[in-house]
């Protein structure tokens, strides 16, 4: 501890600025490498707080090995609970919106509709209450409500006089049986409240696959043996529920339905895990900056203090002595750089999280926790060791006796004491330029999606909203459609409405509806490819801004008089006729069970589901049809406005929807600017953080560029001096200098392509429109970092070719 103490003495009162300096550079890079670490321990490294997490599993399934992932079903849940016996428990669940009314304002809140084994299976038991039970799951028994505790907070605040209240949701009387418990988070999907599925097992068929299902594992029972387990039952639920309606039994046996199988915490995490693991390896690259940039300065001060280090060594202080001494300072700096970092990290993981909000999970808490605080120790240790190890093997060697023999400044510098100096500029260059590339090629992907055309026009200026009229409150489907017509026309008279339209989902929303499509004239044996479907209105193409390629969109008569027509995509009229034109006329419907529709129009290509993807082939029905009535009783409108995001604007949008039924409430009410922000998000975020680790690696490394050649010139001034008295002219030396600055950058530069090259195919996922070997951004890149690599050695250069030669000898 004395020696520890005295360590710190004499770095704050001797060297104060290199301890400021060595402190702020680690606390950046160690701060910043701990926010990202939080950020990966909580979302791939921890488990899911819920009970036993490594055996739930969501049932997934797909068409063929290629075939997207489906989720579940009705007829799949019932099929699994009564014949699996791999599986503890099966469990459904669908997110969604609902009106609550009855409490002042209508209100739309978000739903989870689940089965009563739902919780059980999670191991999640209500904070006040009870659970669903399997009578509160039947069809047609009394319907019962599970409210989330911060809605419970809001709604009854905090009272345990809430459970038997009555709450109306969907126009329904439900009974309050429960409250969830405050940190119960499911996947993004938000759930103020929860209500039973209610499955019918009389109305059950094969598909299709509309809500998701869980299930949790016996003990002991891999996720092979559980697939080989749903392999097994699938054609038992082909021979217990009947297929859809117009369903060929050959042909859905053909499509070849199979598992798909995957661990719940893969579908809570996605494809973050790539993103993540690249950017932890971009900010471990800058780590590495940062101690090469402190090694340096480390080096730069026992160099100066070498001749104290010698008397040390002459008055019999062991080399081991030596070595502990100058680690003990790196490790002193580091550890105060990691606290500094530590709380720099505590600091901006708020924001962090606050920025990749729409990427992470509402389940996974990423927090600084114990893991953590071991990352940042961990960091720190190994930091100081590395950074300290150049100046403690170089003065503790058996030549520092030596240095009691030399003349100070007065003697050139060897090459052999550079070189340790040199490798590090060289490994600076290196990572600097690995860090550049990678954000040079994450601002290409980002340009090259915002060059993609996603099918609509200045979204910013378009508002969105959902409105949703429900079974209960209106059976009739007929009377639905009159009242969103009724709802279209009074938006649409509102100052500065341009135009306004609806449709059962908008763009990039993250929902999808897919179905096959028959072509008049194709063969009916062959399985039609899958392709986006919606239900639009009239004037919803001409909102978003759409073009209209061919022929017409629809018409309110088409909706009311149940016409038989359809609007089709570019893509779809190119694929199944050759051109646009070929497409009017022609006919399609989506089983044999229904009859056939006109292709009436055909629109321009909408990107629905990402940007990353080209997009979709897709057909647009009217209102009315069997299917409709259930999927489109939430519609989503769009308002087209300059006034959109001024004053007042909500409210009138607002009045005019209560105007025709007061008790309908406005959901998920935002811009078609925030859904495409949402999607160029993930490439967005990364493109930040890279860029942020590229330009703090580039500073560090220019900084400790132009550090080093200067103290290597300084050194070097009697041999300038020299040369500049015997005739060497100004420029030929500044040539001199710059050439040996420039040779070790050229070094780094080479190394650090092949490292640019290794970094870009890891993060090939991450790329959009660019190749991860772009030559462009390849060489961009390299000739910016030499260019100003050149200014950080020029400079110094610059300087000691102005001295006195007269002035630098006498100095001798």
């Amino acid at each position: 501890m004395t020696e520890l103490l005295q360590t710190v003495r004499r770095l704050l009162l001797q060297a104060p600025g290199f301890t400021a300096a060595t402190v702020l550079t680690l606390a950046i890079s160690i701060g910043a490498a701990t926010a990202i670490f939080s950020v990966i321990n909580g979302v791939l490294i921890k488990p899911l707080p819920f009970a036993e997490s490594d055996r739930l599993v969501s049932l997934m399934h797909r068409y063929g090995e290629a075939g997207r992932a489906l989720p579940a079903s009705t007829a799949i849940y019932f099929t699994y609970r009564d014949n699996a016996t791999a599986f503890e428990s099966v469990a459904l669940w669908a997110g969604g919106t609902a009106s609550v009314t009855g409490a002042g304002d209508p209100e739309e809140v978000d739903t989870l509709r689940t089965t009563f084994e739902f919780l059980p299976t999670l191991g999640v038991v209500p904070a006040l209450g009870r659970a669903f039970s399997e009578s509160d799951d039947r069809p047609g028994s009394e319907k019962t409500v599970i409210l989330s505790h911060a809605y419970w907070q809001r709604l009854y605040g905090g009272a345990d006089t809430a459970l038997g209240q009555t709450l109306t949701v969907d126009g329904a009387a439900h009974t309050v049986i429960g409250v969830l418990p405050g940190d119960f988070r499911f996947l993004q999907q938000g759930a103020d409240v929860v209500v039973p599925i209610q499955p019918n097992r009389a109305t059950a068929v094969v598909g299709p696959f509309a809500e998701n299902g869980i299930t949790r594992l016996r003990e002991g029972v891999t996720l092979a043996e559980a697939s080989a387990d749903v392999e097994r039952m699938i054609p038992i639920l082909m021979e217990t529920f009947p297929l859809p309606p117009g369903t060929d039994v050959q042909r859905m046996r053909a499509a070849g339905l199979q598992p798909a199988l995957e661990f719940l915490k893969e579908t809570f995490v996605g494809n973050l895990d790539d993103v993540l693991w690249v950017l932890m390896g971009t900010i471990g690259i800058l780590l590495a900056v940062a101690c090469a940039n402190v090694a340096n300065l480390h080096l730069v001060r026992s160099e100066i203090r070498g001749q104290d280090l010698a008397i040390r060594a002459a008055l019999g202080a062991s080399r081991g002595r030596i070595a502990r001494t100058l680690l003990a300072e790196s490790v002193v700096l580091a550890l105060a750089g990691g606290v500094l970092g530590l709380a720099l990290a505590y600091l901006g993981l708020p924001v962090l999280l606050a920025a990749a909000a729409d990427e992470l999970p509402r389940a996974l808490e990423v927090s600084v926790d114990v893991t953590v605080l071991a990352f940042a120790l961990l960091a720190s240790l190994v930091s100081g060791l590395l950074f300290g190890a150049a100046p403690a093997l170089r003065h503790a060697g058996s030549r520092i006796g030596a240095m009691l023999s030399s003349a100070g400044r007065a003697h050139s510098v060897s090459r052999e004491r550079h070189r340790v100096r040199h490798s590090l500029i060289v490994a600076q260059v290196a990572f600097a330029l690995v860090l550049l590339v990678a954000s040079g090629l994450m601002i290409r992907t980002f340009q090259a999606l915002r060059d993609v055309d996603p099918g609509f026009v200045t979204p910013e200026q378009v508002q969105t909203l959902s409105i949703s009229v429900r079974q209960a409150a209106v059976p009739n489907f007929a009377r639905v459609m009159r009242m969103f017509n009724d709802i279209q026309e009074r938006i649409v008279a509102i100052p500065g409405v341009a135009s306004v339209g609806f449709a059962s989902q908008v763009p990039l929303s993250g929902r999808r509806t897919s179905s096959g499509f028959f072509v008049e004239g194709a063969p009916e044996d062959a399985v039609p490819p899958q392709n986006e479907f919606r239900y639009t209105s009239p004037s919803f193409f001409e909102t978003l801004g759409t073009p209209i390629v061919a022929g017409r969109t629809f018409e309110w008569a088409d909706h009311h008089d149940a016409r038989q027509v359809a609007v089709v995509s570019e893509g779809f009229a190119v694929r199944e006729w050759g051109s646009t034109a070929e497409a009017l006329g022609k006919r399609i419907r989506m089983s044999p069970a229904q009859p056939w529709r006109e292709v009436v129009g055909v629109v321009g290509d909408i990107h629905h589901e990402n940007l990353t993807q080209p997009a979709p082939t897709a057909v647009y029905l009217t209102l009315g049809e069997p299917l409709s009535t259930f999927l489109s009783r939430t519609v989503t409108f769009v308002v087209r406005s300059e006034r959109v995001g001024t004053a007042g604007f909500l409210q009138e949008l607002q009045g005019a929807v209560w105007a025709v039924d007061s008790s309908l409430p406005l959901g998920s009410v935002q811009t078609l600017g925030d859904f495409y922000d949402r999607a160029m998000a993930r490439t967005a975020l990364t493109l930040v953080l890279l860029a942020s680790a590229a330009a703090m690696a580039l500073g560090l490394g220019l900084v400790g560029i132009y550090g080093v050649i200067s103290y290597m010139l300084s050194q070097r001034t009697r041999e300038i001096g020299i040369r500049m008295a015997l005739g060497a002219q100004t420029g030929s030396l500044k040539r001199l200098l710059l050439g040996q600055v420039l040779a070790l950058v050229l070094v780094g530069v080479a190394l650090g392509l092949g490292g640019a090259v290794a970094l870009a195919q890891a993060m090939k996922s991450l790329l959009f429109g660019v190749t991860a070997l772009d030559l462009r951004t390849y060489a961009i890149i390299a000739l910016a970092l030499v260019a100003a690599a050149a200014v950080a050695g020029y400079l110094p250069a610059r300087r000691v070719t102005r001295v006195d030669p007269m002035q630098a000898l006498r100095a001798e």
